[in-house]
Order: structure tokens, then sequence, then C-alpha cells
């Protein structure tokens, strides 16, 4: 158990960025986006990477408030073309989990989307973005077997530090769901940190997160409060994960 002054951040996921809602699965309109970067300037709240989350996790110290985790999953284009450009005018930071496999492809597991190449993604990093492993080829790791799953989780890195000539230290587990092997196939991979959608086990790679594209206005806030996180995992035991 973490000691009693452990506070974690709100982490934030997000996946595709449209003109309009509702064009993507998983899509939010650029102007929604727009409107909760917005909000969290007025509001005072300063972005930081996961590993700092896990950091603190690690030491048992409260994360300083009004911080915020801003996460991409699967590594779209139109992450690049669209948010990068939002982020930097609002003063944030963002890592892009990136499905290693699949770079430069097309997205295979929700309605089809093109996805970064290489230069694309050295892009991002030069925005003054993150960029973390989302596994090889997006699958579910609690329905795969020893063998699968080391790969999912080992491969996507080397490729990934190979494309891009850099570590790659953070994790987001696909659809967003984690048992302990997967948890454990991550930890020792090396991996610094892990992002995922319920708090199964309070541990730096089960750092919990909420989809920012879903629900009206005030869910959006509901995010920012300190007793999310358990908040999220009580749902999740009662509701199966299958977005992210």
């Amino acid at each position: 158990m973490m000691p009693l002054g452990y506070r974690q951040s709100p982490i934030l996921m997000y996946h595709r960025l449209t003109p309009r809602t509702g064009s993507h699965p998983c899509s939010m309109s650029v102007a929604r986006f727009r409107w909760q970067l917005a909000y969290l300037r007025v509001l005072g709240y300063r972005s930081l990477p996961p590993r700092m989350v896990a950091e603190h996790m690690r030491r048992g110290t409260p994360v300083p408030p009004r911080r915020v985790v801003i996460t991409f999953d699967d590594g779209y284009l139109d992450t690049l073309a669209l948010a990068l450009p939002l982020l930097r005018k609002y003063g944030f930071s963002a890592t892009c989990y990136v499905v290693a496999g699949a770079v430069g492809q097309v997205s295979g597991w929700t309605a089809p989307a093109p996805l970064m190449d290489w230069p694309d993604l050295r892009a991002w990093l030069e925005g003054g973005m993150e960029v973390g492993s989302h596994s090889l080829t997006h699958p579910d790791l609690t329905t795969l077997g020893d063998a699968s799953l080391h790969e999912e989780v080992v491969a996507s890195r080397a490729r990934l530090e190979d494309g891009l000539g850099m570590p790659v230290r953070s994790f987001a587990y696909p659809f967003n769901c984690v048992d302990r092997r997967a948890l454990e196939a991550v930890a020792a991979a090396g991996y610094d940190d892990a992002v995922a959608g319920a708090e199964i086990l309070r541990s730096p790679y089960t750092l919990v997160r909420g989809d920012a594209a879903r629900g009206p206005w005030w869910r959006f806030g509901l995010r920012l409060f300190p007793a999310y996180p358990a908040m999220r995992g009580l749902y999740r035991t009662l509701v199966p994960c299958r977005v992210g």
C-alpha cells in the first residue's frame, strides 16, 4: 500500500482529433479539445509526463497540485497535424503512445485512419512532446500467451527506440486492459511507468487515466479531482475494459 501522502495527477486519454465529434470511433472534435486546453490553462494547470507521476508514487509523495498528464493513443496522423499546434499554443506537453508495428500504416483495430510515420514522430518529439509504446500490434495483452506477451511489450520498445534513436520508457496497455501478468511483463521489460484504464493494483505500471473525449463537460471537470482514480477503479470492477 502506498503511503497516505501519495496523490495521483489526473491523466487524460485522447485518440483522434477530427473536425466534428463522432466521425471516427474514440474521436473528439478539434473545437472541444481546444476548449479543454483553454479550461485547463484558465484553472492554472501545468502538464507533466507520466514518469513524474510514477516517481512520486514510488516515493510516496504527492504530485504538486494542478498538474495534468495528457496522453494520445495509437499515433494517428491528426495527433501531429491538429493536436500539436494546440498543445503548443496553450503551453502543454503530451505523450503519444505508438503502435510500433504499424508506424506509417493505417489503423486496423478501429475504423481505418492514417498513422504517423517516422518523420512525423520525430516532428512530434521536436515539438516538445514524448513518445511511448502502445505494443507492437495492439492486441488485448490479457489474452496472450507468455511468448506473445513478451514480444508485444519488448519488441515494440526496441523498434521505437531503433526508429527514433532515443529511449522509450512509458507504456500504454491496448484497450486499457491490464492484469498482473501484463503488468509484470511491462515492468520486466524495463519501462519506467505504464498507464491503464483502472487501478487494479496501485503501481507505477497501472497509472489510472480517463477518456477525456467521452461524456458531458462536467465529467471532464470530474476527472480533475484527486479522488477520480479511486472512483475509476471502483467503476472498472463492475464494467469490463475495452476502449483504448
